[in-house]
């Protein structure tokens, strides 16, 4: 309902009021009936079994009684209202039903004079209900599942209680639901505001907003904003007090500590085809000097085919192979292997041993999951000057992994600079635990926000931008 018709709306009621010309509003029992026949409806048809469930607990809550045409439809028109900010999300008010709700609100006006429209209030009241809620999940949860974008990535976030906040802001102050329920982020806040900037030079076709320093339009940066909103509403709430944050698209990691940036650098990611996992993990502890032990897949698709071509190969690497046995662990002879045997290379581990040449570097840091990603030093320090940095097999290479030691380590003073530096190059492997364990959050930002409040844009390394624009 535009401004123009809200204010004709109201000015036809305070005349119809006025001059008595309305019969009797339907009280909240006489409607509660009809409420509950088009509950019936809606979930025999529902969609989203998440929304339908909230109307229906909603309803029950209050006998059945209207939420928002108890005493006229004023109510109806401020959560109409609420339900037009969606585009402060990155949504898009046609999504749930606005004009239809309008249209609703000018026919009941049309019918003041005629015999109480108990069914059309019924169902007007119930459309709104709806609507408001599904809006309410697609701005606490998202519209997306990730899990459609890639198995591996999961919604994190806890869904806040619709049904009792929306009880709360319409008995106070209806505009404040959204805000109250949104992600908690300041990142997401800022992004808000750049979307508005760009809506309005969009509307205005102001020139004085050319394509970005990547090429991209107004339309574009709205575009990717839009779907990077939708992106933090799958994150929890609670990063952490202190948290780090890997953003495959930026080729960075961040530490923050208290909500300031302590600390950042510069990333390897998975190439496209091992492709880093998008989740939050625990880093726990901290190993200087590693042994790598090499996934069975670089196994068959790297190592074996290598030391086939040239049997210095893994000599010269320092890698050796063991076996398991019921005596224990031996050493296998590189000779006595059949390279071309995959059965035979599953019961042998291949394990680079700590130093200069190993692959993980002097240091890496555990975050346990299912995944076995983990975040480490390289010695190809060389990769960290190219723009496009996914190059790895799915762990997350560091720039300045002393850096990061320190800050892990700060709060354990027998772990100083030095001891560091030694420890990393003392090419024996040595495990320390954290005392607490630190926050870890692999994220996919193609929009984001930079710590001088500008926002930026980056590639999608993966694709997930354009899989999810087909999903919204």
């Amino acid at each position: 309902m535009k401004p123009q018709s809200l204010l004709a709306w109201f000015l036809v009621s305070a005349i119809a009021v006025s001059a008595g010309a309305c019969r009797r509003a339907p009280s909240a029992a006489e409607l509660a009936p009809a409420i509950r026949e088009e509950l019936a409806r809606i979930t025999a048809s529902a969609a989203d079994p998440a929304v339908a469930n909230d109307v229906q607990n909603a309803y029950n809550r209050r006998n059945a009684s209207p939420m928002w045409v108890a005493d006229g439809q004023a109510k109806a028109v401020q959560a109409l209202a609420v339900i037009r900010t969606a585009t402060e999300h990155g949504l898009h008010p046609a999504d749930y039903g606005d004009m239809e709700i309008e249209s609703r609100l000018d026919r009941l006006q049309g019918q003041r004079d005629a015999e109480d429209p108990i069914g059309e209030l019924a169902q007007l009241d119930v459309m709104v209900t709806s609507a408001m809620f599904h809006l309410g999940h697609d701005v606490a949860l998202g519209r997306v599942k990730p899990g459609k974008l890639d198995a591996r990535w999961k919604h994190q976030r806890q869904a806040p209680d619709l049904v009792a906040t929306l009880e709360q802001a319409s008995a106070t102050d209806l505009n404040t639901w959204l805000s109250a329920i949104r992600p908690r982020h300041p990142e997401y806040v800022a992004l808000q505001g750049e979307l508005q900037k760009l809506r309005t030079a969009a509307s205005s076709g102001d020139s004085s907003t050319p394509p970005d320093k990547t090429g991209l339009s107004v339309d574009a940066r709205i575009k990717l904003i839009e779907m990077n909103l939708e992106r933090w509403r799958w994150l929890p709430d609670d990063l952490g007090f202190i948290h780090i944050l890997v953003n495959i698209p930026s080729y960075t990691l961040t530490a923050r500590e208290n909500g300031s940036m302590a600390l950042t650098m510069r990333v390897i990611v998975g190439a496209a085809d091992h492709s880093t996992p998008l989740f939050s993990g625990g880093m726990n502890s901290v190993v200087f000097s590693p042994y790598w032990n090499i996934p069975d897949s670089i196994v068959e698709g790297e190592i074996a085919a290598r030391e086939a071509r040239d049997p210095a190969y893994l000599k010269r690497n320092n890698i050796d192979i063991l076996r398991v046995t019921g005596k224990g662990t031996e050493n296998v002879s590189p000779a006595s292997v059949n390279w071309d045997d995959t059965d035979e290379l599953k019961k042998l581990s291949f394990r680079q041993r700590p130093g200069v040449q190993n692959a993980l570097g002097h240091v890496k840091f555990m975050l346990p999951n299912p995944y076995d990603v983990y975040l480490h030093d390289t010695p190809a320090d060389a990769l960290f000057a190219q723009p496009g940095r996914a190059l790895s097999h799915g762990c997350v290479r560091l720039e300045r992994p002393e850096a990061l030691a320190t800050f892990v380590l700060r709060d354990q003073p027998e772990w100083d600079e030095s001891q560091i530096r030694a420890a990393m190059r003392a090419e024996a492997e040595k495990p320390v635990a954290l005392k607490k364990t630190i926050p870890v959050h692999i994220v996919y930002m193609t929009a984001w926000v930079d710590e001088a409040g500008a926002v930026q844009f980056g590639p999608d390394v993966y694709g997930h931008d354009a899989a999810q624009a087909k999903l919204e």
